[in-house]
């Protein structure tokens, strides 16, 4: 509704201010002294060369005497022309919400604000513009290990930036890189033929354990050092009963991970291996790599008998001059580094290779849905062939996910432009740092976290004539719900430091605040049998707040999918449960004696309900009934 209301004030400032449509919609915001404001007195004065105070007063005249019925009043204020919604333009608001519910909010509901030349905007009938497939990468945890924290971060970005990007309309494929082939998993491997096959417990939590064991032998055991080498040959080699051991074992733990996973409704559509990148489509993207023209075999130096592409002075100016700006691609003896495959991978994803894997079913979801895994057998999908890829990694890894992109560039691929690293800094617990390793991650698992979130919540519940098992999937949705509000408040890019205290809190910028003023949505109605009924009435200052946060709801989605930033809706959601919380206690529902103001009001709960649990979603952050 705002967006309508946006373009149709649009129109009338620049027929009357004669500046263009796009000048007269930029200009317009949320207004600190009227509920939208323009500053277009601005643009008006550069070009005038007048006073801007003058130019608004001006304007606000004229505009006056030709303001919508979604305009109660229109005044300036210093260069800003002000402008208060009509009691009318508040009952739609609440009507549009009522009646999207859960769409409220996404693509499937909201106008779009792009328009023609000549300023026309896209009427009610016509569909939302269709938006790309876009094929997102996370949180690609080595196959030997069990989630710690840090892991989290990356599953619960790339989850709510999945969850937003669908929302606004964009076809999504989440995916998970399982790199089976990498010195760590051989490490493992090699424990697990040599040292120990008989697992007890959770399967990634005891391999991960057996893993510090061999990685401490492997700094100075020459026997354990050769032995890893010789299984990562026979890996890498396929087809043979160690790299079948090595699959297995990797799938084994991939699952137990995914218990994790599916304890915060995070899910996947296709995992890709690397050991099938190696045998399925490796050979092609390496002829499509030396085929062009912009990498050469080099002929001397340290590098002769290598594909080297030359990295551009752009690129030396970034992350600083290089000894040799040559990057190599392909070895001289034909096997690729790690640049290489991650080229020929990305490739892939966007379409740009004709051999594709096969498919096998891996795991059946607890969202109904069915994971499928790479394989050089099963049968053909369509994955991938993204019109964008983007890798939630962490942000020490920002030098090679820049080099991928350089690569591309220099091989003339203007797919490069599409691919995106959502980068992340690390989190922790108080004076804890995490070392795959060396092991500091045993007892800070995301089990753990998990485990210990919901017996924290449940020594906090006080609910009479509640059961345990109610009890028990209170505190799971609101330990959860602690956890991922903690980890997503935050932009991306700053550290973050896990305290329970904070995390779990029922005041400030937490989950459980937030899934508070949710069921104190709700709580209205258990104490009436009334309907909602929206009528025009005279809205109060704390209703009108209330009801243009909750009217902003779109453009903040449009935002957090453009920039990939959760953080933005937790912003938003704070916002709105603190201007319910205002509206809770100046506007009463239940003992409002007026008839229409009282189901009005009830239809503004029901609106600030639908928009809470539609923010919430976007966090993958499940809503209670009461707590």
């Amino acid at each position: 509704m705002i967006i309508e209301i946006k373009e149709e004030l649009a129109k009338i400032i620049s027929k009357n201010a004669n500046v263009s449509f796009d000048d007269a919609l930029a200009s317009l915001e949320g207004g600190k002294v009227g509920d939208l404001s323009s500053k277009i007195a601005f643009v008006l004065a550069k070009e005038k060369k007048a006073n801007p105070a003058l130019l608004a007063h001006e304007l606000a005249a004229k505009l006056a005497k030709a303001k919508p019925d979604t305009i109660e009043e229109i005044e300036s204020t210093g260069p800003y022309v002000n402008f208060y919604l009509s009691p009318r333009a508040y009952a739609s608001i609440i009507n549009e919400i009522l009646e999207a519910k859960d769409h409220y909010g996404s693509s499937k509901n909201n106008k779009t604000s792009k328009n023609d030349k000549a300023g026309k905007s896209k009427t009610k009938k016509e569909q939302p513009e269709k938006k790309g497939k876009v094929l997102i990468e996370f949180p690609s945890v080595n196959p030997n290990k069990p989630w710690h924290i840090g892991h989290l971060r990356n599953a619960l970005l790339g989850d709510s930036v999945a969850r937003i990007l669908e929302f606004d309309g964009y076809v999504v494929e989440r995916m998970d890189y399982i790199d089976d082939l990498g010195l760590q998993v051989a490490q493992s491997l090699w424990g697990f033929l040599n040292y120990d096959s008989n697992p007890h417990g959770k399967f990634d939590q005891w391999l991960g354990e057996q893993y510090v064991g061999v990685a401490k032998k492997f700094e100075d055991d020459k026997t354990v050092v050769d032995g890893v080498r010789d299984v990562l040959k026979l890996m890498e080699e396929g087809n043979n009963e160690v790299s079948n051991a090595g699959r297995s074992m990797a799938e084994k733990c991939v699952l137990a991970q995914y218990e994790t996973a599916f304890m915060f409704n995070i899910y996947h559509d296709v995992l890709i291996f690397e050991s099938d990148i190696l045998q399925t489509i490796f050979e092609e993207g390496m002829d499509l790599i030396k085929q062009s023209g912009s990498v050469i075999r080099a002929t001397e130096g340290k590098n002769t008998g290598c594909w080297v592409v030359q990295l551009s002075p752009k690129f030396e100016e970034e992350f600083g001059k290089m000894d040799n700006p040559q990057k190599v691609l392909i070895r001289s003896d034909g096997t690729a580094v790690y640049t290489g495959k991650d080229v020929i991978f990305h490739l892939w994803k966007l379409g740009k290779l004709k051999n594709d894997f096969l498919y096998e079913e891996f795991t059946k979801q607890p969202n109904g849905k069915t994971a499928y895994k790479s394989s050089v057998r099963g049968k053909k999908m369509q994955f991938a062939h993204a019109d964008r890829a983007i890798n939630v990694i962490g942000v020490e890894q920002k030098y090679p996910q820049r080099v991928i992109v350089e690569v591309l560039r220099t091989l003339n691929f203007k797919e490069a432009e599409c691919l995106h690293h959502l980068s992340y800094e690390h989190v922790g617990l108080p004076d804890e740092k995490f070392s795959g390793r060396k092991g500091t991650w045993i007892g800070f698992t995301t089990d753990e976290l998990a485990a210990e979130a919901q017996s924290r919540t449940m020594e906090k519940i006080k609910l009479d004539g509640v059961g345990e098992k109610e009890k028990k999937d209170i505190a799971r949705i609101v330990g959860i719900g602690a956890i991922k509000f903690s980890f997503l408040k935050s932009s991306s890019d700053k550290r973050i430091t896990f305290k329970w205290e904070e995390a779990l809190s029922l005041e400030g910028d937490s989950g459980p605040y937030m899934q508070y003023a949710y069921v104190r949505t709700n709580g209205i109605f258990s104490k009436t049998k009334e309907k909602e009924k929206v009528s025009e009435i005279k809205f109060n200052d704390s209703e009108r707040k209330l009801l243009k946060d909750l009217a902003s709801f779109g453009e903040i989605v449009t935002r957090s999918s453009k920039e990939l930033a959760p953080h933005h809706i937790c912003q938003y959601a704070l916002s709105v449960a603190a201007a319910f919380s205002s509206f809770y206690a100046n506007s009463p529902v239940i003992a409002e004696s007026d008839e229409s103001v009282r189901r009005t009001r009830l239809a503004i709960a029901k609106a600030t309900s639908i928009v809470l649990k539609n923010a919430l979603g976007l966090l993958g952050i499940e809503c209670p009934e009461r707590m």
